[in-house]
C-alpha cells in the first residue's frame, strides 16, 4: 500500500500555485486545512487521544521565522531557512516538554492539559511583552529588506502557498512511514489498548512522544508558511486562534482518522461546505460544519475513507491507504 494518490495529489497543486500564482493564495487557504488535518492526524489519528495543543506548535512555528524576518533582516535569503528550522525546533522543543508531562495522562485530563498549553503560552508571550508581546510583530518591510520587493511579494504569494503544500506533502510520508514502521505497530496497539500494550513490552510513552514531536514539527512548518511568509505578519490573537485545532480535528475525523488519504477528502470537502455556507448564509459557517462533523461521525464513524475502504475491491482500497 503506498500513499500514491495523496502525493500526487499535493504534485499537482503545487505545480498550479506555482505557474498559475493567481490562483495561489485559494490554493493556499484549501491545502492549508488539509495538511493541518494530515498534522493532527499523525497524533490524534495514530494514538486516539484529542489534543487541543496543535495551535501552539503553529504558534511556535509562526515565531520562529517571524523572529529572525523581524530582528535579522540583514540575513538576507538565508533568513527564510534559518526562521523555519528555528520555528520547527520551537514547535519540536515544546512538545517534548508539553508531551514528556502530559502524555501521562489519558482522556479528558489529557486534553484539559492541551488546551491549558495554548492559553499559557499565550498570555505568557502578551504578558511578558516577548517578541512584541500584544502587538505582534509587522514584517512587510523587513520581507522588503531582506529578500527584495519583488521577492518578498512573491514568497508572500506563491511561495507560501508552495509551503504550505510542501508541509501537507511531508505529512503524508511521515503518516506512512510511521505506520509501516514498528512505531506503527505499536501505535495500533495503544490505540486498542494501552495497559496491554504496556503488558507487552511496548513503552507507551516513548511512541506517543515520537507521534507528538513529529505531528507538532510539521504543524510548526505549516505556521511559519501560513503566517509570517503568507500574511507578513505575527499577532497573538491570530496565531493563538483555538479554531484551527477544531477545524484540523474535524478534517481528520470527516475525511477518517488514521488514514493518510482521509484528511486531503475531509480538507476539501470542509472548504466548500464553508465557502457555500459562507455564501449563501453568512455567520453561519461553524454552526452547519459542526452538523457536518456530527453527522459523518454518528452514520460514519470511520471516516469517509475509512468507510470507503471497507466496502472497496482489495485492488481498489490500495489506492486509499
Amino acid at each position: 500500500m503506498k500513499p500514491w494518490l495523496p502525493l500526487v495529489t499535493y504534485l499537482s497543486l503545487a505545480a498550479v500555485a506555482f505557474f498559475m500564482p493567481e490562483y495561489s493564495k485559494t490554493i493556499a487557504t484549501i491545502v492549508f486545512f488539509m495538511a493541518l488535518g494530515q498534522a493532527v492526524n499523525i497524533f490524534v489519528g495514530l494514538t486516539g487521544y484529542v489534543d487541543f495543543g496543535y495551535v501552539a506548535f503553529m504558534a511556535m512555528g509562526a515565531y520562529g521565522l517571524g523572529v529572525v524576518l523581524y530582528y535579522m533582516p540583514q540575513l538576507g535569503f538565508a533568513a527564510l531557512p534559518l526562521g523555519l528550522a528555528l520555528g520547527v525546533l520551537m514547535s519540536i522543543l515544546l512538545a517534548a516538554v508539553v508531551g514528556g508531562v502530559a502524555l501521562r495522562l489519558r482522556g479528558a485530563y489529557f486534553a484539559i492539559a492541551t488546551i491549558g498549553v495554548n492559553e499559557g503560552v499565550k498570555h505568557l508571550i502578551i504578558g511578558a511583552n516577548i517578541w512584541g508581546g500584544g502587538a505582534g510583530l509587522i514584517l512587510g518591510s523587513r520581507a522588503f529588506e531582506a529578500f527584495g520587493r519583488d521577492t518578498a511579494l512573491w514568497l508572500a504569494n506563491v511561495g507560501s502557498a508552495v509551503l504550505v503544500i510542501a508541509t501537507g506533502f511531508m505529512a503524508v510520508v511521515a503518516m506512512y512511514l510511521i505506520q509501516v514502521s514498528k512505531a506503527g505497530y505499536a501505535l495500533a496497539a495503544i490505540r486498542q489498548d494501552e495497559d496491554a500494550a504496556k503488558v507487552m513490552g511496548i513503552n507507551p510513552t516513548k511512541y506517543k512522544l515520537l507521534a507528538f514531536m513529529t505531528s507538532a514539527s510539521l504543524a510548526g512548518l505549516l505556521g511559519a508558511a501560513y503566517y509570517p511568509l503568507g500574511n507578513l505578519q505575527v499577532f497573538p490573537e491570530n496565531v493563538f486562534f483555538i479554531e484551527y485545532i477544531l477545524d484540523g480535528l474535524a478534517v481528520m475525523f470527516i475525511g477518517g482518522a488514521g488514514t493518510v488519504t482521509g484528511p486531503i477528502v475531509g480538507g476539501a470537502l470542509y472548504i466548500i461546505v464553508r465557502t457555500v455556507v459562507g455564501e449563501l448564509l453568512p455567520g453561519y459557517q461553524v454552526f452547519v460544519t459542526a452538523l457536518v462533523l456530527m453527522t459523518t461521525v454518528i452514520l460514519l464513524p470511520r471516516g469517509i475513507v475509512g468507510t470507503l475502504r471497507l466496502h472497496l475491491p482489495p485492488k481498489l482500497r490500495e489506492w486509499l491507504p
